[in-house]
């Protein structure tokens, strides 16, 4: 559990598995998750649930007594501004990494280590030993040995400043569960353009051998091969449903019998014996008209059985920091919330980038 507060062992029983619940509730109506929910009661009952006991624990920390004042008189309270968002901060940091790590499973691996630390990993070498034809007199031939490397990833600070009418959350017309939610989407997604970042850049280090300019069949089969037989591991191809169409055969005859599939998932589930996974896509929320954050024009040819392609660092608490509550001219706060993670692609397992245009 993140140090920034320390919830009660009720609140630890009770406030977080229903929290945790809330959020794959969110996931499992609006996205997808594999996380078992409880359906004796929708997202909207969820939320006040939530909503009601974070607003209780807010009162423990901020040491307020609302059965003398009314709840939406403690909006200028110093205490309670700094309970409100150091709640809202500790929820974030209990679900984050988990919502990250069942998002990339395929491709990710997931660390959080304390803040201000550094992760570090061992990269033992993939390859085998090379076996030489020697003469019978000879005692050696070239001496080989098993490379161990390091390679240190330390979580960088990302912020997010926002602006909350605390009024309106004491008087129960702004939901704590959503803006919370919407805080863990934010960051999310800034991850997905960091992961995305990170595998398009890569093609610009592989070998020869290791990527492609254009899409052929050939090509596609070929890299493949390889990848899955370097990494002595099944190897499957990453890409977004749109960089994923175009994989299709040449031939028009083999085409005629893809209809279902294809129209049903908008690619290919298979192609040339290796599975087609889509990446989601995501938004730059930087961009003026809703840029695609994700390329459309990679294909990555990996061996996730081998070992994951990328490393997210994640620090384990999180920071939050309100303003004064009268620096606006009215009773909206603002809080910027401090979140450090770092993602980089750490492994000794090859992949394969295809550039598609």
């Amino acid at each position: 559990m993140p140090k920034l507060i320390k919830f009660s062992a009720e609140t630890e029983r009770d406030l977080l598995p229903a929290w945790k619940d809330y959020v794959h509730t969110y996931r499992k109506e609006n996205f997808s998750t594999n996380v078992p929910v409880n359906t004796k009661i929708d997202l909207a009952q969820k939320a006040s649930l939530i909503d009601k006991m974070a607003g209780a624990e807010i009162m423990k920390f901020a040491k307020v007594d609302s059965s003398i004042v009314a709840d939406e008189q403690y909006v200028s309270n110093p205490n309670y501004r700094w309970a409100f968002f150091a709640v809202v901060n500790t929820l974030v940091d209990a679900v984050l990494p988990e919502i990250v790590r069942e998002d990339y499973y395929k491709i990710c691996n997931v660390t959080t280590i304390g803040r201000g630390n550094t992760a570090t990993f061992d990269l033992k070498s993939a390859d085998l030993f090379e076996v030489s034809v020697s003469g019978n007199s000879r005692r050696h031939v070239n001496a080989q040995k098993q490379f161990t490397g390091t390679k240190t990833l330390a979580p960088v600070n990302h912020s997010v400043t926002t602006q909350v009418d605390l009024y309106r959350v004491m008087s129960k017309e702004e939901s704590l569960a959503e803006y919370a939610m919407k805080v863990i989407l934010s960051i999310e997604n800034e991850i997905a353009l960091d992961i995305a970042y990170a595998m398009q850049e890569s093609f610009n280090t592989k070998t020869t051998n290791f990527k492609e300019t254009g899409f052929s069949e050939d090509s596609f089969q070929e890299l493949a091969l390889r990848v899955s037989t370097v990494n002595r591991s099944k190897c499957v191809a990453l890409g977004t449903e749109i960089g994923l169409a175009p994989i299709l055969p040449s031939d028009d005859y083999l085409k005629m019998g893809l209809g279902e599939d294809y129209v049903k998932l908008g690619y290919l589930p298979v192609f040339k014996g290796t599975p087609l996974i889509a990446l989601s896509q995501s938004i730059d929320y930087s961009t003026a008209d809703y840029e695609f954050g994700v390329s459309n024009d990679y294909l990555y040819l990996v061996s996730p059985a081998s070992q994951k392609l990328v490393q997210i660092v994640f620090d384990d608490q999180g920071l939050s920091v309100p303003d004064e509550i009268y620096s606006n001219g009215n009773l909206t706060q603002n809080a910027t919330m401090h979140k450090g993670w770092n993602v980089a692609i750490i492994t000794n397992a090859k992949h394969g980038v295809i550039k598609l245009k």
